[in-house]
């Protein structure tokens, strides 16, 4: 096959994968990590085993360099293309990762404090509530769609994403200021933290804010994103409960005990300060 062959098929393969039941914003990143890989093809050549490894190559040195887990992730949707063509001899291998020991990008609770107290601050109180549910739940940012003025008055939240139902629990607390918020800003139904201008949630603005939270509160930018608070809650709770992984990885909704405790290795600084605590008299 060629560039041209491969681009009359990957519409095809895209609405093939739909009834897979992927969520639309899977099925835009298939076909964008897709697309990555014909683009780079030159016109008529006929693509080969050598062609697929020059393309990991180029990925591996491309500047500045991304980072080890997107490579692996275009080459494992690169594949699943390639695979659905019945071309299996030309896919390629993921790059090996060491599995790492800490956790660089590990969000503190003094840094959670501190982005809450200037997320106030500021009066952005919709951002202040997204960290505090994301912190105090464990949820994914895709889950947030469903705290709802409706869903909120009960301390269970029922959530389908990535094909799958689970429940999401509210503390009482939480619960309650979610409640006063929604009455304070006039929001009678619907999603609690929707855009300004639209009913939907709107990711890529609540994204943009974090950073610029961080900025403000000398927070570290690569540590503020919305899986880190997904780390945080995940630590803070093996804090309490640490011989209690399988309830964790419940609350979190993994199938995989191994997925899990990723979640649980800390930073090289949180390790110091443990170390520092030891008595040895």
């Amino acid at each position: 096959m060629n560039k041209k062959e491969l681009l009359d098929k990957v519409d095809e393969w895209i609405e093939e994968q739909k009834y897979q039941e992927y969520s639309d914003n899977t099925l835009k990143q298939y076909k964008a990590n897709t697309m990555k890989f014909i683009n780079w093809l030159q016109e008529d050549e006929k693509i080969t085993k050598d062609t697929t490894m020059k393309y990991k190559k180029y990925l591996y040195e491309l500047k500045p360099r991304p980072t080890t887990s997107s490579i692996n992730t275009w080459i494992i949707e690169l594949n699943k293309f390639l695979k659905w063509l019945n071309l299996n001899d030309l896919t390629i291998k993921k790059i090996k990762q060491q599995t790492k020991s800490s956790n660089e990008e590990v969000l503190s609770i003094s840094d959670y404090k501190r982005l809450l107290r200037f997320s106030k601050r500021l009066g952005n109180m919709k951002l202040y509530y997204i960290m505090k549910v994301l912190a105090m739940t464990g949820i994914r940012i895709s889950e947030l769609k469903f705290f709802t003025v409706e869903s909120i008055k009960s301390n269970y939240i029922t959530a389908f994403n990535k094909g799958k139902e689970r429940n999401i629990i509210i503390r009482q607390d939480l619960s309650r200021e979610l409640r006063r918020y929604c009455k304070d800003n006039n929001i009678k139904e619907g999603c609690i933290f929707k855009g300004e201008k639209q009913d939907k949630l709107v990711l890529s603005t609540i994204w943009r804010q974090m950073k610029r939270i961080s900025g403000l509160a000398r927070v570290k930018k690569n540590k503020v994103h919305a899986h880190s608070f997904r780390h945080l809650f995940a630590q803070v709770f093996l804090n309490e409960y640490s011989d209690n992984i399988t309830e964790l990885a419940d609350i979190l909704g993994h199938n995989s005990l191994e997925t899990t405790r990723l979640y649980t290795r800390s930073s090289n600084s949180q390790k110091k300060s443990k170390l520092e605590k030891l008595s040895f008299k």
